[in-house]
């Protein structure tokens, strides 16, 4: 059964359990539902749900027990959610009884009655709020409905208002001698960059100085050594040179002396 159109002239009607109905229902009179709704429900009468409910609902009042709706649920006069119903959404009614769980705003224009066994993970607003013991409520409560008055009750605390500043139409002209003194006073900081900064431009070539004087140092003992050796090496005795120069020529061979024989007669 896809779609339950409108149903006139039928003082209750009822969904059976097992039935599915993909669709809303608009109904005048009372209604029974024991099935599946996946739609929204409206009835001018009551509306009575034993089932699962994915919709919205408006009805004159409402009763559920044994159920699971996913919806928003607004009455003209009264609800009422008993055990073992799970509501996801929010309700609007006259008066509302609770023992079941819900989760979702909660907006009461008369009485709330909270079970011992209720579940509530709701901000509510309502006139008056009775809560038995054993309930768990989870949220802010306000009994704005109510016919009290907190401020007859509960002294109003006044904030304390700031004076404005009162701007002065004329500006007040100071001093020559306190803008001098300011405008000194702006530009000494400038002066002292700038002395800092040309300080180590001057340093600059004096460091240059000793950088060259410290490699002058360190290379003046191999300068030293190059110099004496060349020295030693001029300096040489001549005889050194000749003893030297000896060596260096051959050597003469000696040439065998020829002994002449004499005549014999």
């Amino acid at each position: 059964m896809d779609n339950l159109g409108e149903v006139n002239s039928i003082e209750t009607a009822i969904i059976p359990k097992g039935t599915v109905i993909n669709g809303n229902i608009t109904i005048e009179g009372r209604l029974e539902m024991y099935g599946v709704v996946n739609g929204d429900i409206h009835s001018d009468s009551r509306v009575d749900v034993s089932g699962n409910i994915t919709g919205n609902i408006k009805a004159n009042d409402f009763y559920a027990k044994d159920s699971f709706i996913k919806g928003q649920i607004e009455c003209i006069q009264g609800a009422t959610v008993r055990e073992n119903t799970v509501i996801l959404g929010d309700i609007k009614a006259e008066n509302l009884v609770i023992d079941g769980a819900i989760q979702g705003k909660i907006d009461v224009r008369d009485n709330i009655t909270v079970g011992e066994k209720a579940i509530m993970d709701s901000d509510i607003k309502a006139k008056t709020i009775q809560v038995n013991n054993g309930a768990a409520i989870n949220g802010h409560c306000s009994l704005c409905y109510a016919d009290i008055n907190l401020g007859d009750i509960f002294p109003v605390t006044e904030e304390v208002q700031e004076p404005e500043e009162v701007q002065e139409s004329e500006e007040i002209q100071e001093p020559e001698e306190e803008k001098q003194q300011k405008a000194a006073a702006v530009q000494e900081p400038e002066e002292k960059q700038q002395k800092a900064a040309a300080k180590p431009a001057a340093q600059e070539p004096e460091v240059k100085q000793l950088r060259a004087a410290a490699v002058k140092a360190v290379q003046e003992p191999e300068v030293k050594q190059l110099r004496a050796a060349a020295v030693k090496a001029a300096q040489e005795p001549e005889e050194e040179k000749q003893l030297k120069a000896a060596a260096a020529k051959p050597k003469a061979v000696a040439k065998p002396k020829v002994v002449k024989k004499a005549d014999t007669e």
